[in-house]
């Protein structure tokens, strides 16, 4: 990725991850209302934002996957199913933002990947197993958020590395020792969002002696 293009990915992702945008004060939301709000949704919005929707079956899914926003945030989802992640990620627009969920199966995992858009946000995740996560890294897009863990061992971190993206959040974790960052230290991409204060003093010296593709970057998600 050429300069321009990541000043590009930096600002559509800011924009998009913003509270600008369509917000809905709605708790239930079916196929038919969510058809509706689609079609209603105000022309030029940078998002459609359902932060109080708590769940979605697969067709009101479907429907809220033809929405033409650049971002569709349904930071009020608890959970997700399969099917229904297989609609959502359907969406055909650049950020599709899931952070209430706080647990991903196997099969999930693997169909909200599939999403073709640049940002996956998924700051809800506090745990995640390393075959689980091995399948979610398949997404293709340019920035993964995964914010909400709070702690990873060596075995969780050879899996992230295999995503192959450029910008990667994991802010949220509480402590990263000598043997995460000799994993991390291999990740080819461009930012890490994560705490330094985080690092134990082993972990930046090991840092500190090695070389990296990646530059540290602050807390993403702190300026919204």
């Amino acid at each position: 990725m050429n300069k321009i293009q990541s000043m590009a990915m930096a600002f559509i992702t800011c924009v998009a991850l913003s509270a600008i945008g369509q917000e809905y004060e709605i708790e239930v939301l079916t196929a038919p209302r969510a058809s509706r709000l689609v079609a209603e949704t105000e022309e030029g919005a940078t998002n459609l934002i359902l932060p109080y929707v708590s769940s979605v079956d697969e067709e009101t899914a479907h429907e809220l996957a033809k929405a033409t926003q650049p971002g569709l945030l349904l930071d009020g989802l608890l959970s997700v199913d399969k099917s229904t992640a297989k609609e959502l990620a359907t969406f055909s627009g650049f950020v599709l933002s899931l952070n209430g969920v706080t647990n991903l199966d196997l099969e999930t995992a693997n169909e909200i990947s599939a999403f073709g858009g640049r940002a996956l946000v998924l700051n809800g995740l506090e745990i995640i197993d390393e075959i689980t996560l091995r399948n979610l890294v398949q997404f293709k897009g340019q920035a993964l958020f995964l914010d909400g863990l709070k702690e990873m061992g060596p075995e969780v971190a050879e899996s992230l590395i295999g995503f192959r993206g450029s910008y990667l959040g994991i802010y949220g974790l509480k402590e990263i020792d000598k043997e995460v960052m000799a994993v991390l230290l291999r990740w080819r991409g461009e930012k890490i969002s994560l705490c330094e204060d985080a690092l134990t003093v082993k972990a930046k010296n090991f840092m500190a002696s090695h070389k990296r593709s990646w530059e540290i970057i602050g807390d993403v998600w702190a300026a919204f």
